[in-house]
């Protein structure tokens, strides 16, 4: 189910959600419910890089009206969640609402019979301890996988500095990360996904892109759909890894679109260059040709701060401070763009 709004006003978003919710009948009511929103980093809510906090407002005033018991949790890149949330916003809010935040430091191992070749995958936090599971994803590019949606929203359900250890398993094999991203939201198995989408992020993301926006809100019980859905609009002829593990595996479902107020698809929405690099060909030539036109991360020295964040995410080990700004080892590099994605200042390009 999509809708258009150009707004945050979160009168406007949780009218449409509450008429999303029945429309899926979804029951709600005094239900225990953990919201898992992106909280990547501590940014203002005008650079697109985390779920709005006027959009979790909506949401959450919804479910207090039905006398559910809130929690919100996730697990930030490399800051505490504390911070997250009083840097950017949120804190205020949560306390009016007498929200419970859940930090994801626990150790909770879920096993399953998955796609990938793991079956253990340590969680911060037990989504089985909760009646429903609010999946809230933000809609924007991503620079090694090419959108962050659904689906790789519950990634952050492993701990902090945990997921740059499933880089590491993957190294630059995308398709094997994205089973690996599929195996894990299959463990979490949230009970309803909704893409916040009024102001997206395009080019460089997830962290360091330019805020579009979008007008878009989708709501869906299956989140390989509405990823599916939100790909074919914005990037229409382009399968992203995610999608395209998923569908190999059939478990994309035949879905309904339920178009409350014609979303748009934006004018500009540019990709990264590395979500073109999937060519069906034998696996030594691809390695090559991915080998030299995927971007390689840099610092631009001119931002660089020389704050060590760039090399302490790096899972690879393959980033050490020079005098001047960090040095990068490309054969030791699996291109994951952890550092990108985490650098504070904006300073690392791909």
């Amino acid at each position: 189910m999509a809708g258009r709004s150009d707004s945050y006003d979160p009168r406007e978003i949780k009218s449409f959600l509450e008429g999303a919710f029945s429309r899926i009948d979804l029951d709600i009511s005094a239900r225990s419910v953990l919201v898992k929103p992106n909280l990547l980093a501590s940014k203002a809510p005008d650079r697109a890089v985390t779920t709005h906090p006027d959009f979790l407002r909506a949401l959450i005033e919804l479910l207090v009206d039905h006398s559910c018991t809130v929690c919100l949790g996730d697990s930030p890149g490399y800051e505490s969640l504390d911070r997250v949330l009083r840097n950017g916003g949120y804190a205020d809010m949560l306390r009016e609402l007498a929200v419970q935040v859940v930090p994801f430091t626990k150790e909770a191992v879920k096993r399953g019979s998955g796609i990938s070749p793991y079956r253990d995958f340590l969680f911060g936090e037990d989504p089985d301890r909760y009646e429903v599971v609010i999946n809230v994803p933000k809609l924007k590019t991503h620079s090694m996988m090419g959108m962050t949606l659904g689906v790789k929203n519950t990634f952050g359900f492993i701990r902090g500095f945990a997921k740059g250890r499933w880089h590491l398993r993957a190294g630059r094999d995308r398709g094997l990360f994205a089973s690996i991203l599929v195996d894990i939201h299959r463990l979490v198995s949230p009970t309803v996904t909704v893409l916040d989408g009024v102001v997206g992020m395009c080019g460089d993301g997830p962290s360091n892109g330019d805020p579009v926006t979008c007008g878009i809100v989708a709501v869906s019980r299956d989140a390989f759909a509405l990823d599916a859905f939100i790909e074919g609009r914005l990037c229409p002829g382009v399968i992203l890894p995610i999608t395209a593990c998923a569908a190999r595996h059939g478990l994309i479902p035949p879905y309904e679109v339920i178009d409350l107020g014609s979303p748009p698809a934006p004018a500009r929405f540019p990709m990264p260059r590395t979500c073109d690099t999937d060519w069906n060909l034998p696996r030594p030539v691809k390695r090559l040709l991915r080998n030299l036109l995927t971007r390689k991360p840099k610092a631009d020295p001119g931002t660089c701060r020389l704050c060590g964040i760039c090399a302490e995410v790096c899972p690879a080990d393959a980033i050490h401070l020079g005098e001047r700004f960090p040095l990068f080892d490309y054969q030791a590099c699996i291109r994951c763009y952890c550092c990108q994605e985490m650098c504070p200042h904006g300073a690392i390009r791909t």
